[in-house]
């Protein structure tokens, strides 16, 4: 706050000077960006403002009227939003005006939408005033976390640089590390692949699930995140708690793990789309879109087979210590049986938090 009073300082000096001889129509622009979310508080004179929208703003001394301001309220927001652009991705960014006050002769308009720095290829641009001036020049401060970024913009150069766009190193790098997270961090996604693997001894038995689980789910994956099918969160959460829930109780009735990997497969379709939603949630960058979510998914790839490498020599170590004869050590039908009632039991709790609870 007192960073932003400080350059507010040079601000209220410029805009509150009396004018003199030919006034380069001077605006000020405050650009306040944090990770989901912009704002942009703009300050213009009344007398410009006016002009530029086609307005009467001004009372007889000279000071913008409050309800003169209101009643062109329409006009001065289409102006606005014909002269002001915040860009994400290379694809404009919606703002909304949530604020429009009469500030002495000035006019204090504050913008917010909804991209942050969270996004790449972030950027702010304005053209307020260069129809009636081309000479005008506008005052902007970049607020990001602690720092406070000056620059210039004129006609020549009308856009400030937010967040830059990602380099394919760093969007790969991003994008791999969050894949990863989502699966250790997604705990309905690692039931499900436990319960799978419960009853799993042999190493093809195991390859072949994990490799129908993991197909599925990048194509499903694939799909939703490049926007050529959508399915809803509130249908695609509470099906993958039903999935790990229907895994789960076939362990009691179904000690066969050599067809699994149908189940798998088809159910992988589910849990992708849930990846999907996890994925939406980051954004991806559309100039490294290809980059980030090939990586996105090769992380949850990691995330998963690292699991796995966990689980599956933990299950045939309890095989050995448990066994009656070295020799041949088998699975307890007991452990399974626990293990799938927890897991149902989760899953269960899941579906109804997203249903009922929801």
């Amino acid at each position: 706050m007192i960073k932003r009073l400080l350059w507010a300082l040079p601000v209220l000096f410029v805009l509150g000077a009396p004018a003199r001889g030919h006034d380069p129509g001077m605006t000020v622009a405050t650009v306040i960006a944090e990770e989901r979310e912009t704002l942009v508080e703009i300050s213009i004179k009344g007398s410009d403002l006016a002009r530029a929208a086609g307005v009467d703003l001004l009372d007889s001394e000279g000071q913008v009227d409050p309800e003169r301001l209101a009643g062109a309220a329409a006009a001065v927001r289409t102006h606005l939003r014909a002269t002001t652009a915040l860009k994400a991705d290379s694809a404009a960014c919606p703002f909304e005006i949530v604020e429009l006050a009469a500030v002495e002769d000035g006019v204090l308009a504050v913008l917010k939408a909804p991209c942050g720095t969270a996004n790449a290829g972030l950027s702010y641009r304005s053209t307020l005033l260069h129809e009636i001036n081309p000479a005008t020049i506008q005052h902007a401060v970049l607020l990001k976390g602690d720092d406070a970024i000056p620059s210039a913009l004129t006609q020549e150069r009308n856009s400030l640089e937010i967040q830059a766009p990602l380099a394919l190193s760093e969007a790969a790098a991003r994008y791999l590390v969050s894949g990863a997270e989502h699966i250790f961090a997604g705990y309905d996604h690692v039931a499900f692949l436990l319960a799978l693997l419960l009853w799993a001894r042999g190493v093809w038995a195991v390859v072949k699930v994990v490799t129908a689980f993991t197909l599925s789910h990048s194509v499903a994956l694939s799909l939703a995140a490049l926007d050529l099918v959508s399915l809803p969160g509130g249908l695609v959460e509470p099906l993958i708690a039903a999935s790990v829930v229907a895994v789960a109780v076939e362990n009691f009735f179904n000690r066969r793990i050599e067809g699994r990997w149908r189940v798998a497969f088809i159910l992988g379709f589910i849990h992708g789309f849930g990846f999907a939603g996890a994925l939406r949630d980051i954004g991806l960058p559309q100039d490294a879109l290809i980059i980030a979510l090939a990586f996105f998914n090769i992380g949850v790839e990691i995330g998963q087979v690292a699991i796995v490498a966990i689980v599956v020599p933990l299950l045939l170590g309890i095989d050995r210590l448990s066994a009656r004869s070295p020799a041949a050590p088998a699975r307890r039908p007991a452990l399974v049986y626990g293990v799938s009632a927890v897991i149902s039991g989760l899953g269960g709790y899941w579906f109804i938090e997203r249903t009922l609870l929801a």
